[in-house]
């Protein structure tokens, strides 16, 4: 009878620590709660990365986006004006054409008129070559005019107006870039700033430091990667162009570096816990690893 009742009592005891600790410890957990704190999101939490693109940079005051899906074209300027115009790219449709190929090119050659050795010595006005022997270029009469912004008839070149090819031959130069893509670009041309760093690299170590970057992108770790600003020219761009990659391969996700905490080391961790739920800003802060999250 006495064992039971020891038995009985212990029970009792132990049920009363442990109910003790219980609220105890729900009750520390409840102080510690993110929600009795400030807090606030990363800002590219939620964002959709599929808009995410690799950049090169000109130090020309122009370069020239063609989008052969569309069969427009756009001159984009220093001073941040746009010149649209049709065009009307190459098929394999016609006799001898081939499709206007997708990259990286820049003006490597100008004429104000150029004769076709291939197609019976065609007059091509204003002529701006880019990839080998193709270029921009405009036509004596006005027959393909029809065709421009609608249907890619050409046998290879891109085909402008005389009125825009004039207006584009008058501003480009030798070296201004042209992205030829249809839609699916994984890189953008933006021009260079004044007091900001650029690199220049041979068209062999462009062209591998490019693939590598979109490799990265579609790991999703572009935002973690040191991604130099490289500047792109005719001296880089040979007349077979640079890869463009391809958009479709990037995630909606990339990974991100965290935002960095800090607290004052000398405070007890509940403290050290507060301040950084609460962000602000304090001296003499010392880097905490153990608190830094990637969450």
């Amino acid at each position: 009878m006495k064992r039971t009742n020891k038995i009985f009592l212990t029970s009792i005891v132990l049920t009363a620590i442990i109910f003790f600790n219980s609220a105890y410890l729900n009750k520390s957990t409840s102080e510690l709660s993110p929600k009795e704190f400030d807090y606030s999101f990363h800002p590219f939490a939620g964002y959709d990365f599929k808009l995410l693109r690799d950049t090169v940079y000109t130090n020309k005051d122009h370069y020239i986006e063609v989008n052969l899906s569309t069969q427009q074209a756009t001159l984009f300027s220093r001073d941040g004006s746009e010149f649209h115009f049709p065009i009307s790219s190459g098929t394999k449709r016609v006799e001898k054409g081939m499709e206007t190929s997708t990259g990286l090119f820049a003006i490597q050659w100008k004429a104000k008129k150029q004769y076709s050795v291939q197609f019976d010595s065609t007059v091509m006005l204003n002529w701006m070559g880019f990839n080998n022997g193709i270029g921009f270029h405009a036509l004596l009469g006005k027959s393909y005019y029809k065709y421009l912004g609608k249907k890619n008839v050409s046998h290879g070149c891109v085909r402008v107006s005389r009125e825009d090819a004039q207006i584009v031959y008058e501003k480009v130069e030798k070296g201004t870039p042209v992205l030829v893509h249809k839609g699916n670009n994984a890189i953008k041309i933006a021009f260079t700033s004044e007091g900001e760093s650029y690199n220049q690299y041979s068209y062999k170590d462009t062209y591998n430091l490019l693939k590598d970057r979109y490799q990265k992108i579609y790991d999703g770790d572009y935002l973690i990667s040191s991604n130099e600003k490289i500047l792109v020219d005719e001296n880089n761009i040979h007349s077979s162009g640079l890869p463009i990659g391809n958009s479709e391969l990037i995630p909606t996700k990339q990974n991100i570096k965290p935002s960095t905490l800090w607290v004052d080391n000398t405070l007890p961790e509940r403290e050290k816990l507060n301040e950084i739920l609460k962000g602000r800003e304090k001296s003499k802060l010392t880097y905490n690893t153990f608190l830094d999250s990637r969450n």
